[in-house]
C-alpha cells in the first residue's frame, strides 16, 4: 500500500504538470488519435486489394494493431520515467534517489506517469471491442488467457526499461537502447508469419516484441499451442530476472557524483 500511495502522488503530480499546459496536452493527445486513425486506415486499405493478410482475416490482424497498441501505451504510460534517468546520472541526481526511503527502481520507472497515455487507453478500449465483435465468437477463457500474455508481454516491457537504467549507469549513450526497442516494437503490428524464421527468432528470444504481442492475439484465437504458451511465460520470467541482476550489479558498481 505504500507504493500505491507513492505511485497515486506521483500521477497527481503528473497530472498537475500536463493540466498546466492545457493546449500542449491536447494537441498531443490529438496526435495520438490522428496517428493511430491513419494507422487504422492504412490496414483498412490493405483489405480492399486481399482477403487474408499471412493468413489472417481482416479482423484478426487488425487485433495483431489493436494489441500492438495496448502494450505499447502501457509500458509508455507506466514507465516513461525511465527517460528522465539519464540527467539524474549525468547531474549527480542519482545519489540523492539512492538515500530515499523507496526502492530506487521504483522511483526512476514510475516517476512520470503519461496522464495522456491512459487516457488513449479508452479509444484502444473501444477499438479492441469493435474488433472482437467482427471476430468469430470467442470463449470465455479466450479472454481471460488475452489478458493473462498482455501482463506477460508488460513483464517484458518493464524488463527491457529495466535494462535501458542499468545501462544508463555504465554509459550515458544508453538511450539508444529504448529508442531501438520503441522502433524495433513497430514489428508487433504485423502478424510475425509474414517475417522470415531467423527473424521470428530474433524476437523472440533475443528482443522477444513476438511474444509481447503476437502471443496474446493468438491466446485469444486458439492459433497458439501449449509448448509456446509455456515457452512465452519462461521468456518473459527470464527476461525480467536477468534484467534485476543486471540492475543490481549496476548499482553495486557505480560511483556517485561525490566520489
Amino acid at each position: 500500500m505504500k507504493y500505491v500511495r507513492v505511485w497515486v502522488q506521483l500521477v497527481h503530480c503528473a497530472f498537475s504538470s500536463y493540466a498546466s499546459n492545457r493546449i500542449d496536452a491536447g494537441s498531443y493527445f490529438l496526435g495520438k488519435l490522428i496517428r493511430f486513425g491513419f494507422f487504422w486506415l492504412f490496414f483498412i486499405s490493405l483489405f480492399h486489394y486481399t482477403d487474408s493478410f499471412a493468413g489472417y482475416t481482416k479482423w484478426e490482424t487488425l487485433l495483431f494493431f489493436v494489441t500492438f497498441n495496448l502494450v505499447d501505451v502501457l509500458g509508455q504510460a507506466l514507465f516513461r520515467g525511465i527517460y528522465l534517468f539519464r540527467n539524474d546520472i549525468r547531474k549527480g541526481n542519482f545519489d540523492c534517489i539512492l538515500v530515499k526511503p523507496l526502492n530506487s527502481l521504483f522511483y526512476i520507472l514510475s516517476r512520470l506517469t503519461d496522464i495522456l497515455d491512459i487516457l488513449f487507453l479508452a479509444p484502444l478500449g473501444v477499438a479492441l471491442w469493435y474488433v472482437v465483435i467482427h471476430l468469430p465468437p470467442l470463449p470465455a477463457a479466450s479472454f481471460f488467457l488475452y489478458a493473462l500474455f498482455l501482463f506477460v508481454g508488460l513483464v517484458i516491457v518493464l524488463g527491457i526499461h529495466i535494462l535501458s537504467a542499468a545501462l544508463t549507469i555504465w554509459s550515458m549513450e544508453s538511450e539508444g537502447m529504448i529508442w531501438f526497442y520503441r522502433d524495433a516494437t513497430a514489428i508487433g503490428r504485423f502478424p510475425p508469419e509474414i517475417f522470415s524464421k531467423p527473424i521470428q527468432f530474433v524476437f523472440t528470444f533475443c528482443l522477444p516484441i513476438i511474444v509481447m504481442v503476437a502471443f496474446p492475439v493468438k491466446m485469444m484465437l486458439g492459433a497458439l499451442p501449449l509448448f509456446w504458451a509455456m515457452m512465452g511465460c519462461i521468456i518473459a520470467l527470464v527476461f525480467l530476472i536477468g534484467a534485476l541482476v543486471s540492475w543490481r550489479v549496476s548499482v553495486r558498481r557505480y560511483s556517485s557524483a561525490s566520489s
